[in-house]
């Protein structure tokens, strides 16, 4: 075999792979993926995930309690709020049972080192309880972001403190599993804590203890979920998920 007989097969070899029905997504997968795209783009894509993360935040946090000497157990409430907003709640309004628990969200920012390209394809199977069937979803590949929040403890007695801190540390072992909703579980870490306040209060005022912690969680910007049918056709699909408040008034055995 000669030169020039190599350089043909070459070329045709090149030709055929040019021509490649993969590299314009022509495949039934492509034309899943175009589909898809094109829905997606033609939706508002507001997944109030940012709310639903906060609303998550007070779900997990909500099961704390502390024990009073006659050992009794009393919630301890938890409200959204940052920390100049928390100090006038609590001096303006005379509802307000001291210890309580704020929390607010501080900034967010895009995950780079998470992030997965556009184009790919999620596939994932849920179960329907109607129909007692499996079902396909696809969606495209979520946006990684990681959001700060402060964790704030107002309390008048230094033994509450301690007994809300411990509760809060003990949720992260290393991590929290912050179940955002029923496409999104997300990581939170503790990242630090700091004491501030005075424990000794002005003349008439009472005495204000306070702790904080930073809380990173590690979460995704679900894209628009369809539902693709036996029959092949792609439609929108929607989930509803809710919680349930734990039980956490059982005091431990010494």
């Amino acid at each position: 075999m000669n030169f020039s007989s190599i350089n043909i097969i070459e070329s045709e070899t090149d030709s055929l792979y040019l021509s490649s029905r993969n590299d314009d997504w022509n495949t039934r997968e492509g034309d899943v993926r175009q589909k898809i795209l094109k829905m997606t783009q033609q939706k508002q894509n507001i997944s109030s995930i940012y709310r639903d993360c906060l609303r998550s935040m007070i779900h997990e946090f909500s099961d704390i309690v502390i024990f009073a000497e006659n050992e009794t157990a009393s919630d301890v409430k938890v409200i959204h709020a940052n920390q100049e907003r928390a100090i006038a709640k609590i001096h303006q309004e005379n509802n307000i049972i001291l210890p309580i628990i704020s929390i607010s969200q501080v900034v967010s920012e895009n995950a780079d080192n998470r992030r997965r390209y556009k184009s790919l394809l999620i596939h994932e199977k849920v179960w329907n309880e109607e129909t007692q069937r499996a079902t396909r979803v696809l969606s495209l590949a979520p946006r990684a972001i990681t959001i700060q929040y402060d964790i704030y403890i107002w309390s008048k007695y230094k033994s509450d403190l301690d007994q809300i801190s411990e509760q809060i540390r003990l949720k992260f072992n290393p991590d929290l599993i912050v179940n955002v909703n029923s496409t999104v579980t997300s990581n939170a870490y503790l990242n630090e804590e700091s004491d501030s306040g005075s424990s000794i209060a002005p003349d008439k005022e009472e005495r204000l203890l306070q702790k904080s912690f930073r809380v990173i969680l590690e979460t995704y910007i679900d894209s628009p979920r369809f539902l693709v049918t036996k029959t092949g056709k792609i439609t929108e699909f929607n989930a509803e998920v809710s919680f349930l408040k734990p039980n956490n008034k059982t005091k431990p055995s010494n």
